[in-house]
């Protein structure tokens, strides 16, 4: 049975979550991303790297497959990079990627407790869009980053405003929240007029 990206947006629960991607994990990256244009893990990296001084450790909150790593990596080779996701199947393909050097199965609606954390800086697509995390998630996202620490993190534009994750961040004691409209995959995607917010932010402290 083909997998859509609707099918991703349809979940409701943490247990349907799992086992939508434990099917997905072994073909996410042949048959979806090989064939849907998408930009954003990429993207994200870039924006990451420009914005972000150069710090010693970050996760990947929702790391998936590893395509955020990868791409993340190779701009910032000497980054002690770790990852979270709710996907043990998903971990298992971003684990041979080679680049982290933790990976951590947690369920990020809970307190994500035995990890690495604090870390330097915060990375994240995937996680906040339809039928994914709204921002009560931030309650555990933003305490695995130290005080002062960096966050770069893109939400589906319209799950973003509709559930007001800008009035979220700035309840939160965010001051100096830059957001930035991008897109998610390329002109001749039949997505490509998908956009993200991609909000970059210092954990206040």
């Amino acid at each position: 049975m083909e997998i859509r990206l609707n099918d991703a947006y349809a979940l409701t629960t943490p247990e349907e979550a799992r086992e939508f991607y434990a099917r997905w994990a072994a073909t996410y990256e042949s048959e979806f991303v090989a064939t849907a244009g998408y930009l954003h893990p990429r993207v994200i990296a870039e924006l990451f790297h420009a914005s972000v001084p150069e710090v010693a450790t970050a996760v990947d909150a929702g790391a998936g497959t590893g395509l955020v790593g990868s791409n993340l990596c190779a701009l910032r080779p000497s980054l002690a990079l770790d990852g979270i996701d709710l996907s043990a199947e998903m971990l298992e393909v971003a684990e041979a990627k080679g680049v982290y050097r933790n990976l951590y199965e947690r369920d990020l609606m809970q307190p994500v407790l035995d990890t690495d954390a604090p870390y330097d800086a915060l990375i994240s697509i995937g996680l906040f869009t339809h039928g994914h995390l709204g921002p009560e998630a931030l309650t555990n996202l933003l305490p695995l980053v130290r005080p002062g620490g960096y966050v770069v993190m893109g939400a589906n534009e319209s799950h973003f405003l509709d559930r007001g994750f800008e009035d979220a961040l700035t309840s939160r004691g965010v001051t100096d929240l830059e957001m930035r409209r991008v897109r998610v995959y390329d002109e001749g995607s039949e997505y490509r007029d998908s956009l993200n917010v991609v909000s970059t932010f210092r954990v206040p402290g």
